[in-house]
């Protein structure tokens, strides 16, 4: 079981992990099982409860009930990191956009983007400086640069 404290509440994970075949879990290269039961407590008193299955091809020497609870947590890292603010920032949910080409187009310039724009705040001084926002701002202001960016020099 592991505890965490931070952003208005108390969280608490446990897990239970069982050695599984491929075949009984009808998954190729299943070789555990695992439920995570996580526990928060909110501000006010307030608790929510939620209970995660997991399927994992690693086996136990690879990867024990700690090591499980660590790679979830990383998991959520990437996803927080990575793919929130696309959502976010760039809007990826609310695009329309249903052609294949058009879709796949615009999410490599979106991820383009969104590396750009943390290379870009990595060197800002001032951390007010380094939101999304500003930089988009900025960036509209430099159009030619932003062109240069996504497509090469211009001729």
């Amino acid at each position: 079981m592991t505890v965490n404290v931070g952003h208005g509440r108390i969280e608490w994970r446990g897990i239970q992990v069982l050695e599984v075949t491929p075949e009984q879990m009808g998954f190729p290269h299943a070789l555990q099982l695992a439920r995570i039961d996580r526990i928060r407590e909110l501000k006010g008193g307030k608790q929510e409860v939620e209970t995660v299955w997991i399927i994992t091809s690693l086996r136990p020497d690879q990867a024990d009930a700690t090591r499980l609870l660590e790679l979830v947590r990383l998991y959520w890292s990437i996803e927080n990191s990575t793919h929130y603010p696309l959502d976010v920032s760039a809007g990826e949910d609310q695009c329309r956009v249903r052609h294949p080409i058009s879709v796949t187009v615009l999410g490599i310039l979106r991820r383009a983007v969104q590396g750009e724009y943390r290379a870009w705040a990595r060197d800002q001084p001032c951390k007010r400086d380094r939101t999304f926002p500003t930089f988009r701002d900025r960036m509209s202001r430099r159009l030619n640069h932003v062109l240069h960016l996504a497509a090469g020099p211009i001729p």
